[in-house]
């Protein structure tokens, strides 16, 4: 067990991962994950990956977005909802800004250290807190979280993580509002 959490995420972490039915433990931590907006050219992602390998940063997870994909698919999800409100022509003037960026999201083993170094070589990011999930690599591990976190009323904005098969672990990147964290605070004070 990691036990180095505030109180409001240690809170958070017990409900999430023993699961009292079968006892079993999984560890969850509170790490800083940055955001770091590249262009959308080849090239790109190497020169950000030599800038970490530099100074001997590993990444341990990723999620690449494409700023232009992630415009389409909202125009498309509330066209099919019937809740466009938007005119087409600000969602082209959108996809037209957006299509020369991407979005990476990494989780690293030095996180003041690579911040450092991606603004020394002229990378424009930002830097939150998210909850990393170890799990066991078994079916309905990811699930499990997801429900409990559900019970604590907890709104999941995003997730990314990966397993490989024949492995015992996964990893899974939690990332939840600002407020959530405050609210169980409050919530925790309140027992």
């Amino acid at each position: 067990m990691i036990l180095d959490l505030p109180e409001p995420i240690w809170y958070l972490a017990h409900l999430v991962w023993v699961d009292p039915e079968e006892g079993e433990e999984e560890s969850v931590e509170k790490k800083t994950q940055l955001s770091v907006i590249l262009a959308n050219t080849p090239g790109e992602l190497s020169k950000l990956c030599d800038v970490l390998k530099a100074s001997n940063i590993n990444i341990l997870a990723m999620s690449i977005q494409n700023a232009k994909d992630s415009v389409k698919e909202l125009y498309k999800m509330r066209e099919r909802m019937g809740r466009r409100i938007a005119l087409a022509e600000s969602y082209r003037g959108i996809l037209k800004d957006s299509s020369d960026y991407s979005l990476i999201r990494i989780l690293v083993d030095k996180p003041t250290e690579a911040e450092k170094a991606l603004v020394e070589a002229n990378h424009l990011l930002d830097k939150d807190h998210v909850l990393v999930f170890k799990l066991a690599n078994q079916p309905g591990m990811l699930g499990k979280v997801a429900k409990r976190l559900s019970e604590a009323n907890v709104n999941i904005d995003y997730i990314y993580g990966s397993a490989m098969d024949g492995m015992d672990e996964s990893i899974f990147v939690v990332h939840i509002a600002k407020s959530d964290f405050e609210r169980i605070g409050d919530f925790v004070e309140g027992l």
